[in-house]
């Protein structure tokens, strides 16, 4: 079987649920099965990733990576998550490079870098 980028499987999968001519149950299931069989399957963690933002993008969320140096307490947290949409998917990322501060990015492609690695390498470049 012919292996194919993760993002045709994301795209493909997103198609499927638009169409709904099966349950989601059954989607799910034969996706897994086709998943076990293709030689993509060695891909799996990166095609299921991508499913899930297409399925975030296609209810018209985002997917949001916030990233800090240790695990925020409890009130910050729910703080930033209040400055985002409930359709949004947030992914939590603990980077100890980071020193402190936080870093936020948004479907990838848009950036808010207030750490303090980012500080100190303008700092000294």
């Amino acid at each position: 079987m012919t292996s194919y980028p993760s993002s045709f499987y994301a795209k493909a999968f997103r198609r499927a649920l638009q169409e709904k001519r099966t349950s989601t149950d059954e989607l799910v299931k034969n996706f897994v099965v086709l998943l076990k069989k293709d030689v993509a399957a060695r891909n799996r963690d990166d095609i299921i990733k991508g499913v899930s933002r297409e399925v975030v993008r296609g209810n018209g969320g985002h997917w949001i990576t916030i990233e800090t140096a240790r695990t925020l307490p409890k009130t910050p947290r729910e703080r930033i998550r209040r400055l985002f949409s409930h359709k949004d998917f947030i992914e939590e990322r603990i980077r100890p490079d980071l020193v402190a501060g936080i870093r936020i990015v948004v479907d990838g492609e848009k950036e808010f870098d207030g750490s303090l690695k980012r500080k100190l390498n303008k700092l000294f470049s």
